[in-house]
């Protein structure tokens, strides 16, 4: 255990001056838009009703519960809505976990020094840290309410009938709960791992942490299931999220582990990257699992580092089996984002595989020299990436519509083209065919529906102009249109097949698997 409490808080703020002055100083530089999950929150965030917000997120037009919006709510109305400060907001946030996360890691195991380098090395090398702490979504508030509660749960193992932790663990718990849907399935796992402990020890007092998980889920029951089943139906007749394939495990796995910042395609395909990674942690989590549990509990229990090594690898592999199992028998939920507080976990796992394999060092102080320069170096990479991310929103589309007629409506056939394009006004007359008949059509894309039912809500709440009602979409209020045809989404096509939108030319564009079409409707015959 490091007892130089003062190095490892000087390397803490270390640490937060790092990720936060470079990927917020990237942020300044980089494109600005917004992708289709922040703008709903945007458009939640700027509501001058707090009342309103959640009777919108309750209506399912968020998937997520109502902790993030009415947090962010108050940062929006009380200092500013500018989207660049709501996103830096969130890398505050992301820098602070990581630094709390690093003051307490050091504090159970390995140098402070060492810890620095392989901490933000590790961080620079998880490309989803650069997309989830600039982005304004609730992961910006999930991960440190994660990070605290993993920290809570490593305490109780020792410390069950501590009436300060007990109370700390259904506060930070609930907040898990309510920030967003999968933390409630942390909060799942967390409560069979001290089953398991009860299990295994015989000690009485892990009855009182088993409570409180009882405690959090009668909250959780009777204070959001109702509405819980409500945005659940959003996901109806089935998840916008594919089902999980060998590829798809792997790849969401993958996104979790620190991995080679660059694709080297010459060499191995990205799949092989990511088999090995994920064969590789989870044998590292393994080997050293077993071989540390022959000591017997009362071992385990004394090793304040393995205890934590433990703890972090149950919680993040059974989090991500039971993700995959629901996803395989009931509807899909299997998605790397979702499960992004995992990355803390795994992070650590490999910190005490490092001092597992090589021991602790016994002077580093010529690498605590270079230790600025490290920095500075670092610091410089991670601005380079923020700046030159690229956003989910293709923004590619918007170079060929402003060439054509103005007065003209465009629609699109997908919620992530409508509602960026719409929020940052790039097109006055972008638009969007409610269709529910055609979103539920067995060959559509997934998403259809779940983009039906959202873009519906944001409708019925903020009346938001260009979102179409199948039974308005007729020549007399469109006389002329534009339509980006996608290839995977079927509305059109049905129009055109039915007789009632006629084509006039097709457009070029050079964007695979889209077209660009000129329409009006077809003039129905008269009948003499």
């Amino acid at each position: 255990m490091v007892l130089n409490k003062k190095e490892t808080g000087r390397l803490s703020v270390g640490v937060f001056l790092l990720l936060a002055i470079s990927i917020a100083f990237g942020l300044q530089f980089r494109e600005p838009w917004l992708w289709m999950d922040e703008v709903l929150s945007y458009v939640l965030l700027s509501d001058p009703s707090l009342a309103h917000v959640n009777d919108a997120i309750m209506s399912g037009m968020d998937a997520n519960p109502p902790l993030f919006c009415n947090v962010y709510w108050f940062f929006g109305h009380y200092i500013s809505l500018n989207p660049l400060f709501l996103r830096v907001l969130g890398v505050v946030l992301f820098a602070g976990t990581i630094a709390g996360f690093f003051w307490y890691t050091t504090r159970l195991i390995g140098n402070g020094v060492i810890n620095f380098l392989l901490i933000t090395v590790m961080v620079y090398m998880t490309h989803q840290n650069f997309v989830h702490a600039t982005g304004i979504r609730s992961y910006a508030i999930f991960l440190p309410i994660s990070c605290a509660y993993f920290i809570i749960l490593h305490q109780l193992i020792n410390n069950p009938g501590s009436v300060r932790l007990l109370i700390a663990h259904v506060i930070v718990g609930l907040l898990m709960a309510f920030c967003h849907n999968y933390g409630a399935l942390y909060l799942a796992v967390s409560g069979a791992a001290f089953l398991i402990l009860l299990l295994w020890s015989g000690q009485r007092n892990y009855w009182f942490v088993l409570a409180t998980f009882g405690v959090i889920a009668m909250v959780w029951l009777v204070a959001w299931y109702p509405s819980f089943v409500i945005q659940s139906d959003a996901g109806k007749p089935h998840s916008w999220i594919p089902l999980p394939t060998v590829n798809s495990f792997f790849s969401n796995f993958g996104d979790l582990i620190p991995g080679v910042p660059i694709k080297l395609k010459w060499f191995l395909p990205s799949l092989w990257f990511d088999v090995l990674r994920v064969m590789l942690v989870v044998g590292l989590y393994l080997y050293v699992a077993i071989r540390g549990l022959k000591g017997g509990f009362q071992a385990v229990r004394q090793d304040e580092a393995f205890k934590f090594f433990l703890l972090s690898g149950f919680i993040y592999l059974t989090v991500l089996l039971i993700a995959l199992t629901v996803s395989l028998t009931y509807t899909s939920i299997f998605i790397s984002r979702y499960m992004w507080p995992s990355q803390l976990l795994i992070m650590f796992q490999l910190v005490y595989a490092y001092y597992f394999f090589t021991g602790q060092p016994q002077s580093v102080f010529r690498l605590a020299r270079l230790l600025p320069v490290y920095a500075l170096l670092l610091g410089g990479v991670i601005f380079y990436k923020v700046w030159k991310m690229e956003s989910s929103f293709r923004s590619s589309i918007l170079t060929y519509l402003p060439r054509q007629n103005a007065d003209y409506p465009v629609f699109v056939e997908r919620a992530d083209y409508f509602l960026p394009i719409w929020f940052h006004k790039q097109r006055p007359n972008v638009s969007f065919l409610l269709d529910w008949k055609n979103a539920t059509q067995p060959n559509n894309i997934r998403s259809a529906t779940t983009d039906y039912k959202i873009l519906a809500s944001l409708r019925e709440k903020y009346n938001i102009k260009g979102l179409v009602l199948a039974d308005t979409f007729n020549a007399a209020n469109f006389p002329h249109f534009y339509v980006v045809d996608e290839q995977a989404i079927y509305q059109i096509e049905d129009y055109i097949k039915r007789g009632r939108v006629e084509v006039i030319r097709e457009l070029p564009i050079a964007i695979p698997g889209h077209r660009l079409l000129e329409c009006t409707f077809q003039k129905r015959k008269k009948n003499y």
